[in-house]
């Protein structure tokens, strides 16, 4: 069959074949771009007849019926893409497909559910995801799959031009700082108040001289105290003149800040009475000549009433750092330090626990500092010497006696 067939005397002009074995039609009609497609006709003299002379009909047919298809694809709800959208994820596997899908019924179709795509805008999205964050309090690797999912209808509405709509470009994954938050005892805690195991950074002996040296008025106090008693800050903030007995060098820790600045118990509960050592003692002897007579409270804010909160001194520990020098660190670790230094000191490890952190179990500490308890440079079991020594003298004088 020859390449090109005649229609009355003239080459065709909108008839063609391609493949030498189905009929394609080609042209613009009322102002359509310039449009090639398959008629899916047979190769043939009457089919190529009648493409030529109906091509205009053909090509606007299709026009009309894709246009249909789009605007109807349009008014699809985010509910009635997920699934094309997931089966034109063609490298998704059928494990991630089924991830995806109970993301989309757990988290995204209650939320958005009923809506059309051109209706996710940036400002939309932005309050759906921190409504994640906020309301659900849900971490970051849950968004960041939450997120994942829904690109999967954003790719599918942009290549199908059903939307040109693309939130996720806009609106960037939550910062990992917005999913951490302080308890008032300063330790960092998740979305949901569990407490995040964060690492210790303690400062070394001479560090907290150079830093408490560095100290003024009542924040030197403190400080000291911070770094050489144990106590949590929450507790440190609610001491009172009558939990100090200076006869028996001894702080009775009773109560602790809780969240919205009321007082109660200390965080396993128990009260615990907390070795005054030589620094501390110093501080709070310096610390009854400001506060002593003025309230049952320790430490006293601006506002004369105690501290409900470690923030308010927050900006002050950052300013110490920075004029001492030192890389700037929360002031929880200051608790680190004073566990750090006594076991590095050889301090024994059931009063650093018990005594002085107020931990409930000692296996809690060595969680925390199993690192900083040095090696011991003597002999283990050493006391066993004698035990083989006195076996051999009565066997002997066994031998003698018989």
């Amino acid at each position: 069959m020859p390449k090109f067939f005649e229609y009355k005397n003239n080459k065709y002009r909108h008839a063609y074949h391609r493949d030498g074995k189905t009929v394609w039609v080609r042209g613009q009609v009322n102002g359509q771009k310039f449009h090639r497609m398959s008629t899916k006709k047979k190769l043939s003299v009457a089919n190529m007849n009648y493409v030529e002379k109906n091509w205009q009909s053909i090509i606007q047919t299709y026009w009309d019926d894709k246009l249909g298809k789009e605007e109807r694809a349009k008014q699809l709800t985010i509910a009635e893409l997920v699934e094309p959208a997931l089966s034109y994820n063609e490298t998704a596997s059928n494990g991630s497909k089924k991830k995806y899908r109970g993301i989309f019924n757990n988290h995204i179709l209650p939320a958005l559910g009923d809506m059309l795509p051109d209706d996710i805008t940036a400002g939309v999205f932005k309050k759906f995801q921190v409504d994640l964050r906020v309301k659900k309090k849900l971490g970051k690797k849950t968004i960041n799959n939450i997120r994942a999912a829904y690109s999967c209808i954003v790719r599918y509405t942009n290549e199908e031009e059903i939307s040109d709509k693309n939130p996720l470009a806009l609106v960037k994954s939550p910062a990992t700082k917005l999913f951490i938050s302080y308890n008032e005892d300063g330790e960092a805690v998740n979305q949901k108040g569990e407490l995040i195991v964060e690492s210790v950074d303690p400062f070394t002996y001479e560090d907290t001289k150079v830093i408490i040296s560095a100290a003024e008025g009542q924040f030197k106090n403190i400080v000291t105290l911070q770094f050489f008693s144990g106590m949590r800050i929450g507790e440190m903030c609610t001491l009172r003149w009558d939990d100090i007995d200076f006869n028996n060098k001894t702080i009775h820790v009773q109560r602790s800040n809780k969240d919205g600045g009321d007082i109660g118990s200390t965080k396993n509960g128990k009260k615990r009475k907390v070795d005054m050592l030589p620094p501390v003692e110093q501080a709070l002897r310096e610390q009854f000549k400001l506060t002593g007579l003025q309230n049952q409270f320790i430490f006293l804010a601006k506002h004369g009433g105690r501290y409900t909160s470690y923030d308010t001194f927050s900006d002050n520990w950052k300013n110490l750092l920075i004029r001492t020098g030192y890389d700037s660190r929360r002031f929880y670790q200051t608790r680190h330090t004073f566990a750090c230094i006594m076991l590095q000191k050889g301090e024994k490890l059931a009063w650093v626990s018990k005594v002085m952190l107020g931990h409930s179990e000692q296996s809690t500490t060595l969680r925390f500092y199993a690192d900083y308890i040095p090696d011991s440079d003597e002999r283990n079991a050493a006391f066993l010497d004698d035990f083989c020594t006195n076996s051999v003298q009565n066997k002997n004088l066994s031998v003698e006696s018989a």
